[in-house]
């Protein structure tokens, strides 16, 4: 937790900011952010039932992927900013953002390196400093292997919560301007719209009152499901300024499905388990994958949802999201 009193950064934002003020998922993010979840669990309870099941992944016990693990769970306030590009869409997927941490320039990783862990480098990340391009392919192919052993199969389910979240923000955004769709974000950050400014308090490092513009180089905001509770801003160079925060609805990612027994009888249970678990918007796949049921199957029985006028498709990007109408959400009341 941050101290008391800790210090704020406060975000000027040009107009051209806010024009180019956009939403992106980063899959390498969850990467990351997950093996500090797995390597401090006691300030993420809310994975403990994800966490269970991989805190003796071989990326923390095996010292082939000392490299990876010490570069990705050892510094204790922030990461090296190249290990986590900021992403510019939605669509990005892992391996193009694990190329782009391949391709960094040697004299990138040294000055990330130095700024993190100072004189305290760990003894394996020495290779790293003294041959970034290669350091750089190692850590990379053992990040990947965790990947497919820790979240690839939760990945689908994971991906929808943060779809769904970036369509309810736009939507806020539209409906009800930037004060509102930033106030909801997190409770430590505040858009001041009158002064074109956002303040982001509890920061855990940097000197108090501290300023910076973003001289029209845009923002990205991606949500996270590992990022829970905190926030996390990057603004240096080169990279577009990002904001990492917790993604809504986190707090049924984990969770069993709803008992929907007393709707069953009206609706059938197969589209009373489907309307229970839109609670958050969700996509025909990732309803399956949560219900073990064909998504064929399932995206029948929304069908039948939506002309009763229970559930509405919503497009974001090349996904579709369903979501409760008011009166589907009134059967919850």
């Amino acid at each position: 937790m941050p101290p008391r009193n800790a210090p704020a950064l406060t975000l000027a934002l040009a107009a051209a900011d806010l024009g180019a003020l956009r939403w992106a998922i980063s899959p390498s993010w969850e990467l990351l952010a997950s093996v500090r979840t797995l390597t401090r669990p006691a300030g993420h309870a809310i994975h403990l039932p994800w966490v269970s099941q991989h805190r003796r992944d071989t990326l923390l016990t095996d010292p082939a992927s000392a490299a990876a693990r010490d570069l990705t769970a050892g510094p204790k306030r922030h990461l090296p900013g190249f290990l986590a590009p900021t992403p510019l869409s939605p669509l990005t997927g892992l391996d193009e953002e694990l190329d782009e941490v391949r391709r960094t320039p040697a004299a990138v990783v040294r000055r990330d390196l130095a700024a993190v862990f100072g004189a305290e480098l760990p003894d394996s990340l020495q290779p790293l400093r003294r041959a970034p391009r290669r350091g750089t392919a190692a850590v990379v192919a053992g990040l990947h292997g965790y990947w497919q052993r820790a979240l690839a199969p939760a990945w689908p389910r994971i991906r929808a919560l943060l779809e769904s979240d970036i369509h309810y923000r736009a939507r806020t955004l539209t409906e009800r301007g930037p004060a509102a769709m930033f106030a909801d974000i997190h409770p430590d950050l505040s858009y001041d719209q009158a002064g074109a400014t956002l303040r982001i308090a509890n920061r855990t490092s940097g000197p108090p009152g501290s300023r910076r513009s973003l001289d029209g180089r845009g923002l990205v905001l991606v949500p996270s499901a590992f990022a829970w509770p905190r926030l996390y801003v990057k603004t240096a160079e080169p990279w577009v300024p990002v904001i990492r925060y917790p993604v809504r609805g986190i707090g049924t990612l984990w969770e069993p499905g709803p008992d929907t027994a007393d709707l069953a009888p009206a609706l059938g249970a197969t589209r009373a388990l489907l309307l229970g678990l839109l609670e958050t918007p969700a996509s025909t796949l990732e309803l399956a994958h949560r219900t073990g049921l064909a998504a064929g199957g399932v995206s029948a029985q929304l069908h039948r949802l939506a002309a009763a006028g229970l559930v509405a498709p919503h497009r974001t990007g090349r996904v579709v999201l369903y979501a409760r109408t008011s009166r589907g959400e009134a059967l919850y009341r």
